[in-house]
C-alpha cells in the first residue's frame, strides 16, 4: 500500500476522510444483476408473507434494548 496516499488522506478534515472512504468503497463494490434480483424477489417474498398474516414482524427496541 503506497503510504504516502495513506498518510494524506489522514491529514484531511474527518467528514472529508468519511467522503474519501465512501468514494474508494463505491469503486470496488459491485453488485451482480442476478444476486440484485435475488435480494428484490426475496424482498418482495418476505413483505408478501407478512401481508398474508405468515409471518410477524419484531419490535426492534424491545428486541435489542430489554434490560
Amino acid at each position: 500500500m503506497e503510504t504516502v496516499l495513506l498518510e494524506k488522506a489522514l491529514e484531511l478534515p474527518p467528514n472529508e476522510r468519511v467522503a474519501f472512504a465512501e468514494l474508494i468503497l463505491a469503486s470496488i463494490e459491485h453488485e451482480e444483476d442476478g444476486i440484485r434480483q435475488s435480494w428484490i424477489t426475496e424482498v418482495k417474498d418476505r413483505m408478501r408473507a407478512f401481508k398474508d398474516g405468515k409471518t410477524k414482524l419484531l419490535d426492534f427496541e424491545k428486541l435489542y434494548n430489554e434490560d
